[in-house]
């Protein structure tokens, strides 16, 4: 009976468990990853009035600066398919959107990993170190939809230049990037990609590289490359999606308050994962096998000159870079005799007991859903790490402030309040249009003076002369991201203490 199944099953050798497992790791630890209130509850909110009011168009959420301050919601159909999947089945199957489209992402470089080596075990290496690089980028937001469009581009392209796809295909590249330019920021790397592409394949042909696509091959690229620019013009801002850029990327002084947008330090873990592809990389370029074409050193080079710049960027030189560096190490396939193709195809014949495996792996990764996994006996540690959101325990970190403004809910601030920034995101879901907040995550929006104002007083100085200049009239803070304001509060007369918990103060003015 045994013998019977097994031989009705698809064949799973034992190198492709390599990848398996690989795949399986980053998915739980996906799965298990906390989601800070950052981008997450704005872009839900925004969502929300998507859905029902239409895209707005203006500031909305925050007095820090007026109503009526423009603003462009440009991820707006990540926000709208994230509150349309809200509305489906809560925030739960929010997360697990989320969970599905990173592990399905690393699917993808997994694939063209192994394309580009013909091995499984670099395969899987490529994976995990691609994984430890994007393991400060696994929060629940609209940069979650720009992850397979992205890896999608680098495919077809690359079976392009291998030949291995017809030139109808690259006709996909600007569809994609019709989607991408609505879901995401990072739609402009969908073009860079494009542009490393042409450049590199277009330097090999006047080099005479044998391997060189033929003219008549790089026409299509060219085009399709080109058509890129004019899909990214369908959007509500047309035109001014460049303009939005532009601004955005050039906004320095504002950036550099915001960890992500700073330069990588092996400090920290992502930073430490960047540094170890980096050399990774640089190792099997040195000692590798098979030497990178010149269209491979400019594409890494570019992603690792963006990635010093600015960690939010690792998150691509991962998923494109380690492929290439799985491409390196391999052995050329020329230099495998047939009876060894044949052995290594052959190798691992349990098939039955591959397959069980694999059952147990996607098991465990299955009861790491935002269902189950409350119901699992997780360490203290771990659970203590999350905010009593209603609906979805074990998701939100402990830094969604809650029950802090479940207070202000329950008793409303007649008047201005004034927030810590990442609490604002919250705020915005769970409070407007009943209350705003001074200011959220929203970088770009905010002046730097409003900026340096909110850091001067969040440290303790000038607390009183901003309070009456601005007529606040409830404080709500994180203790620990603002200590110099948690120890003034209390010194300060005509003001009451409403909530506290282990992190979260309300104050009030006494009227």
């Amino acid at each position: 009976m045994l013998t019977r199944i097994s031989h009705s099953l698809p064949v799973l050798r034992l190198e492709h468990l390599w990848v398996i497992f690989a795949l399986s790791l980053i998915a739980a630890f996906i799965s298990m990853a906390p989601t800070a209130p950052y981008d997450f509850w704005w872009h839900l909110r925004a969502g929300a009035l998507i859905g029902t009011e239409g895209l707005p168009t203006t500031n909305r959420f925050a007095w820090g600066v007026p109503p009526e301050t423009p603003y462009v919601y440009q991820s707006w159909l990540g926000e709208w398919l994230f509150f349309q999947i809200y509305q489906l089945g809560g925030l739960p199957l929010v997360v697990f959107t989320r969970n599905l489209l990173g592990t399905f992402a690393f699917a993808l470089v997994a694939y063209e990993a192994q394309r580009r080596s013909g091995s499984w075990r670099l395969a899987a290496l490529a994976v995990l170190l691609a994984g430890f690089m994007t393991i400060n980028n696994f929060n629940t937001r609209t940069q979650n939809w720009s992850w397979v469009p992205f890896m999608l581009t680098l495919i077809i392209l690359g079976r392009y230049v291998d030949g291995r796809l017809a030139p109808r295909w690259l006709a996909l590249l600007p569809l994609l990037m019709i989607f991408w330019v609505n879901a995401h920021g990072a739609f402009i790397m969908g073009l860079l990609v494009a542009g490393a592409f042409v450049v590199g394949e277009s330097i090999r042909r006047l080099w005479r590289d044998p391997h060189a696509l033929p003219w008549y091959r790089l026409r299509p690229l060219y085009l399709a490359t080109a058509a890129l620019p004019l899909a990214m013009l369908v959007n509500p801002q047309g035109f001014g999606i460049f303009t939005y850029l532009l601004t955005l990327l050039s906004d320095a002084p504002s950036q550099q308050l915001v960890v992500e947008w700073q330069s990588p330090t092996p400090r920290t873990l992502a930073g430490a994962g960047f540094y170890l592809g980096v050399l990774a990389l640089l190792t099997a370029f040195a000692l590798g096998r098979r030497r990178p074409t010149i269209t491979d050193v400019i594409l890494v080079c570019g992603l690792a000159w963006q990635s010093f710049i600015g960690i939010r960027y690792v998150v691509w030189f991962g998923m494109a870079a380690m492929p290439i560096m799985a491409q390196s190490l391999a052995a050329p396939r020329s230099l495998l005799k047939p009876s060894e193709r044949s052995a290594a195809r052959e190798r691992g014949g349990g098939i039955l007991g591959n397959w069980l495996v694999v059952i147990c792996l996607a098991l465990g990764v299955l009861v790491l859903q935002p269902w189950t996994k409350p119901l699992l006996p997780l360490p203290a540690e771990y659970q203590a790490l999350f905010a009593p959101v209603p609906g979805a325990p074990q998701l939100f970190t402990a830094a969604t402030p809650v029950e802090a403004v479940a207070d202000l809910r329950t008793e409303p601030c007649h008047g201005p309040i004034f927030n810590e920034m990442g609490y604002g995101s919250y705020m915005a879901w769970a409070l407007y249009p009943l209350a705003r907040h001074y200011i959220d995550p929203r970088i770009e929006l905010f002046p730097l003076e409003l900026w340096e104002e909110y850091v001067a007083v969040s440290d303790g100085h000038g607390v009183a002369a901003f309070l009456e200049q601005h007529d606040i009239a409830c404080v709500i803070l994180d203790r620990p991201k603002q200590a110099g304001l948690a120890a003034i509060m209390p010194t300060l007369p005509g003001w009451q203490q409403s909530f506290a918990n282990e992190r979260s103060e309300v104050w009030r003015r006494e009227e």
